[in-house]
């Protein structure tokens, strides 16, 4: 209820008839009213947050609003035809730009929509057929959405089937190495969608607020400097070999139209659309700090999910809005963070009503005149408690003893803080121990290829020793800051996930994402630590041991299987049997009791939206599995197999193209009744409605990243009921995870009105890791 009273508007917009191939719901009449007014007239900043809940339709409500932007513009132009375009009114430090006409061209290319007629005249007011100057000439274009790489296609699929062929927008992806140089292409479209890794790589970086006079000392109007950081390249002294020491020396110092800048940042764009914006949530990131140097005269984050860990998430979109003061980190924590920490209940009422003039945000159950906002079928969530068996028990139970001994010799000796990575990784070991013992034991598996190997044999000895030295004493994966699955590191000297890494590998720009470095990444410059120790090995001849991969007939072994995994095959079996043409016909959850052993006292929660009348749609009832390590997918697949279940996989080591494949083949094919994916992977942006049983394999530390997981299935387009099943084992970690997680829960809905309590806590505090070590 309280929600509501935060921003919850009333007036509606209609888009012209023949515009949207589906109609707009009542709450995206009214996002698209919201939005327009935002951009129309004057407020804080020219945009803001469309922050509706994951499977409300958000890319549908942001292509409404440039069709209608465009609509609006065309009927102005035929007003004032022959009469210069308005100017682009960019950012605040863009005043000496001057506008000029600029002739108009042709917008057919083989990436490109070509659309109808008078849609030029239409871009004339939009801005993007116009041309600035900021130095140099700076064309002006359309609307940018910038968005992970995963969701880049389901834009462009979006935007071709939700638009009509007479309102036809020309769509550009700006995406791979063959990508256009020239900005003036650019300006022909009008959406060009590209991804956050593209804008890290070719647009200059916003100074780190902390170092940057500026936002102390200059009166900019939002504390954001017109020149760049300035910062060097972190190097590490390994003689590496002379191509790897050229790699990535770009000069971050250049002005965004420099002749180093891309082609990105040599564009003066009417729009910037930043899908799953949480992305930029820490703005110390390469990531935000680019994001925030793009020119644009309004900006836009979508994301179900703004705030996640702290208040500072929320500061980082304020300075990409430039939204005045708080886009100054002086500001921003004098008048929100300070007043939260010294006294949340009046601090978070003061955060609401700074949040009330840029922000939307509708939950699934927010109600508008008394009814629910969408008619989604009921979301059921159970948490399953599933038994250990007594191996499984027994082996939990040394680990965790191992693990309270060192917790508390690092208490006694007053140095939790200086461990606390190891800390975190005692945690990792115990949580990947309730899903099976083989998590732990594997800690070091092969991942990486044969490139990776010769190129680890041609690196001097004395590197291979530190690289292997430094990946065995920094556990913690610079990208998604976890003890690391998988560990590797780069030749730049950087941990990571294989799974996280990969994502930059198989992506658009391969730059390492840690700050300061700008190296580039390959296969060949990404080495596992089994690759090291086997090249040291051959160094000292052969005194090290070399680790080996996956043993299948060792986890196979009914001594160390996975009472998690056991379960899964019993629900995925009992719903084979419901969709078989001679059971009856129900989209519930079977019985948990029956297939596994469940404790009685099982919380269920019931989250109750608009139940239809219609009877839920038959056929195959397909299932989502997912989990954060990989290892468990690569334990899970052996299972689906040896119980001829037909599945497919999604993780971060795949390419786009094998993701996009493995998704359309999911959703269409009806033999294929499973989808097991990773979590770091699967829980943005994709449209997977073809599934109704989503099943959480562990538990992740924020809650909302499962819940982005959660309404993959749940969401606009889902006819059946969906029912989700968080597994978790008795008496174990994962008991105390379920506590923290509601913290987290509790934070977030006092940010946003939906509580009165909270946590600003950023990390772990040693009270609870002192709880989850139970000492």
């Amino acid at each position: 209820a309280a929600l509501q009273d935060l921003n919850q508007p009333k007036s509606e917009v209609e888009l012209p008839a023949g515009l949207l191939s589906v109609p707009l719901m009542k709450h995206q009449k009214i996002a698209l009213a919201w939005m327009f007014q935002k951009e129309t007239r004057s407020s804080p900043c020219l945009g803001g947050i469309l922050a509706d809940d994951q499977g409300l339709g958000k890319t549908v409500s942001t292509i409404a609003l440039i069709l209608k932007q465009m609509h609006e513009a065309k009927l102005k132009s035929q007003n004032i035809s022959n009469q210069e375009a308005e100017a682009l009114d960019l950012d605040a430090d863009d005043e000496s730009e001057i506008a000029n006409q600029k002739p108009e061209s042709s917008a057919s290319n083989g990436n490109g929509v070509s659309v109808n007629s008078g849609r030029k005249k239409a871009k004339e007011e939009e801005a993007s057929t116009s041309t600035q100057k900021f130095n140099r000439k700076r064309p002006a274009a359309g609307t940018l959405i910038v968005c992970p790489a995963s969701v880049v296609r389901q834009w462009a699929r979006e935007l071709d089937e939700k638009v009509t062929d007479e309102a036809k927008l020309s769509v550009l992806i700006y995406h791979g190495g063959n990508r256009t140089k020239d900005p003036n292409e650019l300006a022909k479209y009008d959406v060009v969608m590209t991804t956050y890794a593209i804008v890290s790589n070719e647009v200059p970086k916003q100074p780190l607020v902390d170092d940057d006079e500026n936002d102390e000392k200059s009166g900019e109007r939002y504390g954001l400097s017109s020149g760049f950081s300035t910062s060097k390249k972190r190097k590490i002294e390994m003689g590496a070999t002379k191509k790897s020491k050229k790699r990535g020396k770009k000069n971050a110092d250049d002005s965004s139209s420099g002749p180093d800048s891309g082609t990105l940042a040599k564009v003066g764009w009417f729009r910037v659309v930043l899908d799953e914006a949480q992305t930029i949530k820490n703005h110390r990131t390469q990531v935000a700090r680019a994001c925030c140097g793009l020119r644009a005269k309004m900006r836009w984050c979508l994301s179900g999910t703004p705030m996640q860990n702290t208040i500072d998430d929320l500061y980082s979109y304020f300075r990409f809005l430039k939204y005045d003061p708080y886009a100054v980190y002086k500001s921003f924590c004098h008048t929100i963070k300070g007043p939260i920490t010294r006294n949340s209940l009046h601090g978070y009422k003061k955060l609401q009503a700074v949040l009330r003039a840029i922000m939307l945000r509708r939950t699934k159950g927010t109600l508008l005149d008394g009814q629910p906002i969408i008619n989604l079928p009921p979301k059921t969530i159970n948490l399953s408690k599933v038994d250990f068996s007594e191996e499984e028990r027994s082996f939990y139970r040394k680990l965790e003893t191992d693990s309270q001994s060192q917790f508390k010799k690092y208490a006694a000796a007053g140095t939790l803080n200086q461990n606390y990575a190891n800390i975190l990784l005692m945690l990792l070991r115990l949580r990947q121990a309730c899903d099976h013992p083989e998590l732990v034991k594997r800690y070091s598996s092969d991942s990486v290829g044969k490139e990776s190997e010769e190129a680890a044999k041609r690196l001097p000895r004395e590197a291979r020793v530190n690289l292997l030295n430094r990946l065995e004493s920094s556990p913690i994966c610079c990208e998604c800051k976890d003890p690391p699955e998988d560990p590797v590191i780069t030749l730049c000297g950087h941990i990571f996930c294989y799974q996280c890494v990969s994502e930059f590998i198989n992506g658009d720009e391969n730059m390492c994402p840690v700050p300061r470095c700008r190296e580039e990444l390959a296969h060949d410059v990404v080495f596992s630590e089994s690759t090291l120790r086997s090249c040291v090995a051959d160094d000292l001849g052969g005194s090290f041991s070399h680790d080996k991969g996956l043993d299948k007939a060792f986890f196979q072994n009914d001594e160390f299987s996975s009472s998690k995994i056991k379960a899964v095959i019993d629900i995925l079996r009992s719903l084979s049997n419901r969709s078989s043409p001679n059971s009856a016909q129900h989209d519930q959850m079977p019985s948990s009791s029956k297939p596994y052993d469940i404790d009685d006292n099982d919380v269920t929660i019931v989250e109750q939206m608009s139940l239809r009348s219609t009877p839920s749609n038959r056929g195959s009832i397909k299932t989502i599995i997912f989990s954060q390590w990989t290892g468990m997918l690569d334990l899970l697949e052996l299972s689906l197999n040896e119980n001829t279940i037909e599945f497919r996989r999604l993780d971060g080591t795949m390419s786009l193209n094998a993701r996009d494949r493995a998704v359309k083949e999911f959703n269409n094919d009806p033999d294929v009744k499973v989808m097991i994916m990773s979590l770091k992977a699967g829980n943005l942006g994709l449209n997977m409605v073809a599934a109704c049983h989503v099943i959480l394999l562990d538990l992740w530390w924020n809650p909302t990243t499962e819940d982005q997981a959660i309404d993959r299935a749940h969401r606009i387009g889902q006819t059946r009921p969906v029912t989700v099943t968080r597994m978790t084992i008795k008496d174990t970690v994962e008991d105390r995870i379920l506590a923290l997680q509601e913290k987290k829960r509790i934070m977030v809905a006092s940010a946003f009105g939906e509580d009165h309590g909270g946590s600003s806590a950023t990390r772990l505090t040693v009270d609870d890791l002192k709880y989850l070590f139970q000492v």
